[in-house]
Protein backbone atom coordinates (compact mmCIF):
# COMPACT_ATOMS: atom_id res chain seq x y z
CA UNK A 1 0.00 0.00 0.00
CA UNK A 2 1.10 3.35 -0.92
CA UNK A 3 1.02 6.04 1.55
CA UNK A 4 -1.76 7.90 -0.97
CA UNK A 5 -4.02 5.24 -1.17
CA UNK A 6 -6.45 5.95 1.86
CA UNK A 7 -6.30 9.58 0.89
CA UNK A 8 -7.09 8.81 -2.65
CA UNK A 9 -9.83 6.42 -1.62
CA UNK A 10 -11.46 10.12 0.62
CA UNK A 11 -11.14 12.04 -2.39
CA UNK A 12 -12.95 8.62 -4.88
CA UNK A 13 -15.61 8.86 -2.11
CA UNK A 14 -15.98 12.84 -1.58
CA UNK A 15 -16.68 13.21 -6.00
CA UNK A 16 -19.09 10.50 -6.11
CA UNK A 17 -21.08 12.10 -3.27
CA UNK A 18 -20.35 15.65 -4.47
CA UNK A 19 -22.30 14.46 -7.43
CA UNK A 20 -25.70 12.69 -5.28
CA UNK A 21 -28.27 14.72 -4.73
CA UNK A 22 -28.63 16.27 -1.75
CA UNK A 23 -30.93 13.99 -0.13
CA UNK A 24 -29.63 10.72 -1.52
CA UNK A 25 -26.37 11.73 -0.03
CA UNK A 26 -27.52 12.44 3.68
CA UNK A 27 -29.66 8.74 3.01
CA UNK A 28 -26.44 7.11 1.61
CA UNK A 29 -24.52 8.78 4.74
CA UNK A 30 -26.40 7.41 7.41
CA UNK A 31 -26.11 4.14 5.82
CA UNK A 32 -22.58 4.32 7.06
CA UNK A 33 -23.50 5.20 10.75
CA UNK A 34 -26.72 3.45 11.24
CA UNK A 35 -25.13 0.20 12.08
CA UNK A 36 -23.03 1.73 14.83
CA UNK A 37 -25.79 3.56 16.84
CA UNK A 38 -27.03 0.37 18.18
CA UNK A 39 -23.97 0.69 20.45
CA UNK A 40 -24.74 4.38 21.30
CA UNK A 41 -28.24 3.13 22.53
CA UNK A 42 -26.84 0.83 24.91
CA UNK A 43 -25.73 3.60 26.75
CA UNK A 44 -27.95 4.68 29.56
CA UNK A 45 -25.24 6.44 31.79
CA UNK A 46 -27.30 9.86 32.85
CA UNK A 47 -24.23 12.11 31.44
CA UNK A 48 -25.75 15.53 32.77
CA UNK A 49 -27.89 16.95 35.98
CA UNK A 50 -30.60 17.95 33.74
CA UNK A 51 -30.73 15.89 30.54
CA UNK A 52 -33.42 16.95 27.96
CA UNK A 53 -33.28 12.98 26.31
CA UNK A 54 -31.65 10.21 27.44
CA UNK A 55 -29.41 8.22 24.59
CA UNK A 56 -31.51 5.18 23.84
CA UNK A 57 -34.32 8.57 23.54
CA UNK A 58 -31.58 10.29 21.33
CA UNK A 59 -30.48 7.66 19.08
CA UNK A 60 -34.12 7.04 18.27
CA UNK A 61 -34.46 10.24 17.35
CA UNK A 62 -31.86 10.31 14.72
CA UNK A 63 -33.24 6.90 13.40
CA UNK A 64 -36.97 9.28 13.26
CA UNK A 65 -35.09 11.74 11.53
CA UNK A 66 -33.36 9.36 8.84
CA UNK A 67 -36.89 8.16 7.63
CA UNK A 68 -37.80 12.11 7.46
CA UNK A 69 -40.19 12.20 10.85
CA UNK A 70 -40.20 15.45 12.45
CA UNK A 71 -37.50 15.50 15.20
CA UNK A 72 -36.35 18.19 17.85
CA UNK A 73 -33.10 18.07 15.75
CA UNK A 74 -31.55 20.37 18.76
CA UNK A 75 -32.27 18.23 21.93
CA UNK A 76 -30.86 14.81 19.80
CA UNK A 77 -27.72 16.67 18.70
CA UNK A 78 -27.37 18.10 22.36
CA UNK A 79 -27.60 14.57 23.50
CA UNK A 80 -25.24 12.70 21.33
CA UNK A 81 -22.91 15.26 21.47
CA UNK A 82 -22.94 14.90 25.24
CA UNK A 83 -21.94 11.18 25.01
CA UNK A 84 -19.73 11.76 22.07
CA UNK A 85 -17.73 14.44 24.53
CA UNK A 86 -18.14 12.26 27.82
CA UNK A 87 -16.60 9.10 26.91
CA UNK A 88 -13.60 10.56 24.54
CA UNK A 89 -12.43 11.25 28.04
CA UNK A 90 -12.36 7.67 28.66
CA UNK A 91 -8.96 5.67 28.65
CA UNK A 92 -10.93 2.60 27.77
CA UNK A 93 -11.04 2.41 23.73
CA UNK A 94 -14.55 0.76 23.58
CA UNK A 95 -15.76 3.56 25.06
CA UNK A 96 -13.77 5.75 22.21
CA UNK A 97 -15.68 4.12 19.64
CA UNK A 98 -18.94 4.69 21.60
CA UNK A 99 -18.09 8.31 21.28
CA UNK A 100 -17.10 8.24 17.94
CA UNK A 101 -20.60 6.95 17.04
CA UNK A 102 -21.97 9.63 18.56
CA UNK A 103 -19.57 12.47 16.98
CA UNK A 104 -20.40 11.49 13.68
CA UNK A 105 -24.51 10.91 14.11
CA UNK A 106 -24.09 14.29 15.98
CA UNK A 107 -22.51 15.63 12.78
CA UNK A 108 -24.63 13.83 10.44
CA UNK A 109 -27.84 15.88 12.17
CA UNK A 110 -26.07 18.96 11.76
CA UNK A 111 -25.71 18.38 7.58
CA UNK A 112 -29.12 17.64 7.80
CA UNK A 113 -30.17 20.47 9.44
CA UNK A 114 -27.69 22.70 7.39
CA UNK A 115 -27.02 24.62 10.59
CA UNK A 116 -25.69 24.41 14.02
CA UNK A 117 -27.11 22.75 16.53
CA UNK A 118 -27.30 23.33 20.04
CA UNK A 119 -24.76 21.61 22.32
CA UNK A 120 -24.11 21.31 26.22
CA UNK A 121 -23.42 24.45 27.85
CA UNK A 122 -20.04 22.93 29.21
CA UNK A 123 -18.52 22.53 25.60
CA UNK A 124 -15.43 24.65 24.94
CA UNK A 125 -15.56 25.58 21.52
CA UNK A 126 -17.16 24.95 18.67
CA UNK A 127 -18.68 21.43 18.20
CA UNK A 128 -18.23 21.41 14.48
CA UNK A 129 -14.37 20.14 15.60
CA UNK A 130 -15.35 16.83 17.35
CA UNK A 131 -15.16 15.47 13.87
CA UNK A 132 -11.90 15.10 12.21
CA UNK A 133 -11.87 17.31 9.17
CA UNK A 134 -8.02 16.21 7.22
CA UNK A 135 -10.87 15.40 4.44
CA UNK A 136 -12.13 17.15 1.53
CA UNK A 137 -15.68 17.97 3.30
CA UNK A 138 -18.16 17.49 5.67
CA UNK A 139 -19.61 14.32 4.51
CA UNK A 140 -16.14 12.81 4.08
CA UNK A 141 -14.76 13.96 7.82
CA UNK A 142 -17.79 12.38 8.65
CA UNK A 143 -16.73 8.62 6.34
CA UNK A 144 -13.19 9.16 7.62
CA UNK A 145 -13.93 9.13 11.03
CA UNK A 146 -16.14 6.04 10.53
CA UNK A 147 -13.26 4.29 9.03
CA UNK A 148 -11.51 4.25 12.31
CA UNK A 149 -14.54 3.47 14.21
CA UNK A 150 -16.04 0.36 12.19
CA UNK A 151 -12.53 -1.24 12.65
CA UNK A 152 -13.01 -0.49 16.47
CA UNK A 153 -9.69 1.81 16.37
CA UNK A 154 -9.19 5.31 17.92
CA UNK A 155 -9.66 7.72 15.72
CA UNK A 156 -6.02 9.02 14.12
CA UNK A 157 -5.24 10.79 11.15
CA UNK A 158 -3.80 8.51 8.57
CA UNK A 159 -0.60 9.76 7.96
CA UNK A 160 -0.18 9.27 11.80
CA UNK A 161 -0.81 5.97 11.01
CA UNK A 162 1.91 5.09 8.61
CA UNK A 163 4.27 6.81 10.71
CA UNK A 164 3.35 4.50 13.90
CA UNK A 165 2.05 1.10 12.36
CA UNK A 166 2.70 -0.76 15.57
CA UNK A 167 0.24 1.43 17.53
CA UNK A 168 -2.97 1.75 14.66
CA UNK A 169 -3.96 -0.16 12.21
CA UNK A 170 -4.38 1.60 8.71
CA UNK A 171 -4.89 -1.44 6.89
CA UNK A 172 -7.55 -1.76 8.86
CA UNK A 173 -9.00 1.49 8.21
CA UNK A 174 -8.53 1.68 4.85
CA UNK A 175 -10.36 -2.00 4.30
CA UNK A 176 -13.55 -0.16 6.58
CA UNK A 177 -13.10 3.06 3.84
CA UNK A 178 -12.75 0.35 0.73
CA UNK A 179 -16.48 -1.39 1.96
CA UNK A 180 -18.16 2.29 2.62
CA UNK A 181 -16.62 3.42 -0.89
CA UNK A 182 -18.78 0.11 -1.80
CA UNK A 183 -21.60 0.43 0.26
CA UNK A 184 -21.67 4.79 -1.03
CA UNK A 185 -21.37 3.52 -4.56
CA UNK A 186 -24.15 0.77 -4.73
Amino acid sequence: MTDTTYSELLETIDEFAAKLDPHERMRRLYGLIDPLLARVEQEDEELSDEPVLSTPDAVRGIREAATGEPIDLDAVHEQLTEVGMCYSEDQDPERHVVSQSAFAAAAWLRLLAGRKLRTSSYLDGDDEDLVPMFAPSAFTGIVDLLAWTRSDQVYVHWEDALTYPEEFDLPAATHELRTMHREITA
